[in-house]
């Protein structure tokens, strides 16, 4: 009996699965970072439909792989980084829609850029224990002329007590890392302080 269960174990850890986990921090420990007061205009962000769908697979632990989608995952967390910023935030299906830019009265529409890796220190299960991001955010005004652009990076770690009781931590750890520096970024800024 011990012999199967350590081959069907065995099995398990060589499988080379992807599993699914999520990079959607904790929103209210981004509203937690501290800035300034709000830039009082109006700005959107848009993320494609073909991004929000796109799949991405990297490593895990035990041979394992994980598998999210990224630009759908951290739509929530942009959202809320804009809103400590400014007055409105609108979520925009195209670039170019210029009856709702005009009617939203939006100066700004901010696009991402995510770049993403994992790995585990801990052979035994398929979470990864590191996590990174590369985040880019670039706005421009009505006229798509760049306005603003940056890069930060966002790394979370979890050890395997932690993954147990959640899966994504390390993910989710990154990700909140990289918008909580992207937000200071947006506050040091006086690029959309001139309306």
């Amino acid at each position: 009996m011990k012999i199967i269960i350590s081959t069907i174990l065995a099995i398990i850890f060589m499988s080379g699965c992807s599993h699914k986990i999520s990079l959607s921090p904790s929103l209210n420990e981004l509203r937690e970072v501290k800035v300034g007061n709000n830039i009082d205009v109006n700005v959107g962000y848009y993320i494609s439909n073909e991004d929000k769908k796109a799949e991405v697979t990297t490593p895990g632990g035990g041979g394992d792989k994980v598998k999210y989608t990224p630009y759908k995952d951290i739509e929530a967390a942009l959202n809320t980084m804009l809103s400590r910023k400014f007055s409105r935030v609108y979520s925009l299906n195209s670039m170019n829609n210029k009856n709702i830019i005009e009617t939203k009265n939006i100066k700004y529409i901010f696009t991402t850029n995510i770049h993403t890796n994992s790995s585990s220190s801990n052979i035994l299960i398929w979470p990864p224990t590191d996590f990174s991001i590369d985040l880019t955010c670039k706005a421009v005004n009505t006229n798509n002329q760049k306005i603003w652009e940056e890069t930060v990076s966002g790394k979370g770690y979890a050890n395997s007590g932690e993954l147990m009781e959640n899966f994504s931590l390390s993910a989710k750890r990154a990700t909140k890392e990289a918008f909580s520096k992207m937000l200071i970024q947006l506050e040091k800024t006086n690029k959309f302080n001139n309306k």
